[in-house]
């Protein structure tokens, strides 16, 4: 009868570890996948920051002529960079503003139209500038940091 209650109990303290064993495996791997959602949230973020600076970027350099580009206030848009166009496009502007978690862009011939614009990249918060004649300034916050980018224009307004 020792012999019983000894087995038995040498086989309640293995259910027991293998219990044990189970639990901690299943802590790890949901501890694992809400690292992972939580790295690969922050990627997203600083991926679209990057593709706001750079888009923001483009548009300046790409449209570097006098009196061109301006920043002004659309009230409670707040900023935005206003792109006149030239040429065979004459008589449309672009506005490039921050609302609601996104970088925007609206293309028209008249005034800023948010039914027309187009959402570009989904951003935490952005804001855009005018430091002088020749400077924009444009920041962005990613993860709680603050990015801020200058751009100078060859052109001044």
């Amino acid at each position: 009868m020792t012999n019983n209650i000894k087995y038995s109990v040498e086989t309640i303290m293995v259910s027991i570890l293998m219990i044990l064993m189970s639990v901690m495996i299943v802590i790890l791997i949901y501890s694992g996948a809400n690292n992972y959602k939580r790295v690969l949230a922050t990627k997203d973020a600083e991926e679209n920051a990057r593709i706001a600076l750079s888009f923001i970027n483009m548009k300046i350099k790409q449209n570097d002529i006098a009196n061109m580009i301006s920043v002004e206030d659309k009230g409670e848009l707040g900023n935005a960079l206003v792109i006149k166009y030239g040429g065979e496009e004459e008589g449309l502007y672009s506005f490039i503003y921050f609302k609601d978690g996104g970088l925007y862009e609206c293309y028209s011939d008249g005034e800023l139209d948010e039914d027309l614009s187009t959402k570009i990249v989904s951003i935490s918060d952005g804001k855009i500038e005018q430091i002088d004649d020749k400077t924009i300034s444009y920041s962005l916050e990613v993860s709680g940091r603050k990015i801020n980018r200058k751009t100078t224009i060859k052109t001044s307004f």
